[in-house]
């Protein structure tokens, strides 16, 4: 696949409510080149149907979700930071 360097590259994140996926939330927010496409945690999670982002005070307007081609509609990279029984769900 080519990908065209003006175009930011829109960003999944798997276990986006985890202390590591606010982080990797943040740090995609923040980069020029990247997109926060989506989140995803587990259905469990308190933060489902909130903002990825809302606890940095910006929102993003992708909302977390536990339903997975949700998470990834429109993602062309997807960064799993769960654990590994996450990933093989």
């Amino acid at each position: 696949m080519i990908y065209n360097n003006s175009s930011p590259r829109r960003i999944a994140i798997a276990g986006a409510s985890g202390r590591m996926g606010r982080m990797l939330i943040e740090a995609v927010l923040q980069a020029g080149d990247t997109q926060l496409a989506g989140a995803l945690d587990m259905a469990s999670s308190p933060a489902l149907g909130q903002d990825a982002s809302a606890w940095t005070g910006q929102a993003s307007g992708v909302l977390v979700t536990a339903d997975v081609p949700q998470g990834l509609q429109g993602a062309q990279f997807l960064i799993d930071f769960t654990r590994p029984e996450g990933t093989l769900a």
